[in-house]
């Protein structure tokens, strides 16, 4: 079992790396600075040396209420940050828990719930993080969701060079990912009008 303090790193204190957050611009929405993306909190891996406490004071100090965290359990202890989700639940934020696999894409099922999630944190003047373990596949495919979601000016590729812009070349990393971004407007419309025939059915 990893140990998730970091007091057993002093001697790497100098090269402790900041928590890189970017803002997504949803301006076209009146809250410009409102849904932020970044890796993963405290995160310990390799040449990743982070603090989580420093990570998660300035996510507080950004004004953050609500996490959607797209990590698995066990990518937790992998990255040497075990108790997050209770680190999370200490400092009074809401957390949104929606894990699936590095490399890999959400069901649509559950970037609708997300996107609920996120519209009600606007309507309410909260301030939500999507992060995964390096904010760029997972936290980037569902940012490209919603902004296609909530902008339906943008097209698939207008929102992947926006986070190309804001989290580097490499946000949208596989394939898969790619294609997930591409066909979302149709898998939302399928999802939905599938929703519709499993309430009418019930």
């Amino acid at each position: 079992m990893f140990d998730s303090s970091d007091s057993d790193d002093e001697s790497s204190q100098a090269s402790i790396q900041t928590l890189k957050v970017d803002w997504l611009d949803m301006s076209f929405m009146g809250c410009p600075q409102s849904v932020a993306l970044s890796g993963l909190p405290g995160c310990r891996f390799r040449n990743i040396n982070q603090n989580l406490h420093m990570d998660l004071n300035k996510i507080e100090n950004l004004g953050i209420s609500d996490v959607v965290m797209l990590v698995t359990k066990g990518e937790l202890r992998k990255y040497r940050v075990p108790n997050l989700i209770a680190e999370y639940e200490m400092r009074g934020m809401r957390l949104h828990h929606y894990p699936f696999p590095d490399g890999t894409v959400p069901s649509v099922e559950n970037v609708m719930k997300i996107i609920d999630t996120v519209r009600q944190a606007l309507e309410e003047n909260r301030k939500v993080l999507i992060h995964c373990m390096g904010g760029l596949g997972r936290a980037c495919v569902i940012a490209s969701c919603l902004l296609q979601y909530f902008e339906n000016s943008l097209t698939p590729n207008q929102t992947i060079f926006v986070l190309r812009e804001i989290r580097g070349v490499r946000a949208i990393q596989t394939v898969k990912q790619y294609n997930f971004v591409q066909d979302f407007r149709s898998l939302c419309e399928t999802w939905m009008d599938e929703d519709i025939e499993r309430s009418v059915s019930r």
